[in-house]
């Protein structure tokens, strides 16, 4: 494991690059994006088992902290969405430079799979997006922890500060009616089937040309939180995860 910091100088991003396990054949280069907020820390575990997983079977992986979050620069409060998108794209480069290779695949969970899309939809270095239980809605998003009442400045979500701003640009999110045309190959891999799950592949079919869609049943509620702050590990829908990565692109 190479932990390391990376990006803007002023405000370097945090990352834990891990290469291919020794002997394994080593073909493909993953990004994994995080959830954002308390999601973040329930999903921390589920990261780390799904890293080892594809570092086993031959895959180098970086995963990093957007600015402004985890050990990245940045106070919390200074979050912006666009800053995040941008994290991803150099997050990308950076994958790309450490494991010399031309083309990644990438694989975000809530939060990260949401902005993992926007920031790679015009990518011609990205084969393969697998969006896991993404955010289709913002609005969604914020009225489940919030209400339908938007308070105004800063505010702290179970601990982790939402700004205003952060929060008017996540409520303008919706997957379904704004996603413009989308180059990579397009996955959805999800623990259970939603009617916005399923709205979000209609769309991703229109946009992206094609789009699989896979139910793997699991425990892993990322809204809920066991004793230790943790959300179980989803070891069904990790286990899609890396199958699907493991398979070969088709062009």
């Amino acid at each position: 494991m190479n932990p390391f910091f990376f990006g803007r100088a002023d405000r370097p991003l945090f990352g834990l690059y891990t290469p291919a396990r020794a002997g394994a054949p080593a073909a493909r280069s993953v990004l994994l994006c995080y959830p954002a907020g308390p999601e973040y820390m329930r999903a921390h575990r589920a990261f780390r088992q799904l890293n080892t997983l594809l570092n086993r079977a031959g895959m180098n992986v970086l995963r990093f902290d957007y600015s402004c979050t985890g050990d990245s620069g940045g106070d919390g409060t200074e979050a912006t969405y666009g800053d995040w998108l941008s994290d991803i794209g150099v997050a990308i480069d950076e994958l790309k430079d450490n494991s010399m290779v031309d083309t990644v695949d990438v694989v975000g969970l809530r939060w990260g799979a949401t902005l993992a899309v926007q920031a790679c939809r015009d990518r011609e270095d990205v084969d393969r997006l697998i969006m896991w239980d993404p955010i289709v809605s913002g609005r969604a998003y914020l009225d489940a922890h919030l209400g339908e009442t938007r308070p105004t400045g800063t505010i702290g979500i179970e601990g982790f500060p939402f700004s205003q701003v952060l929060r008017e640009a996540m409520d303008g999110v919706d997957l379904v009616a704004n996603l413009d045309a989308v180059k990579p190959a397009v996955a959805l891999v999800v623990a259970e089937d939603r009617p916005e799950y399923r709205a979000l592949k209609s769309t991703l079919d229109r946009v992206a040309g094609s789009s699989d869609f896979e139910v793997a049943v699991s425990s892993g509620d990322w809204a809920q939180a066991d004793p230790f702050g943790d959300a179980l590990i989803p070891q069904q829908i990790i286990q899609a995860i890396v199958d699907r990565l493991q398979t070969q692109v088709v062009s």
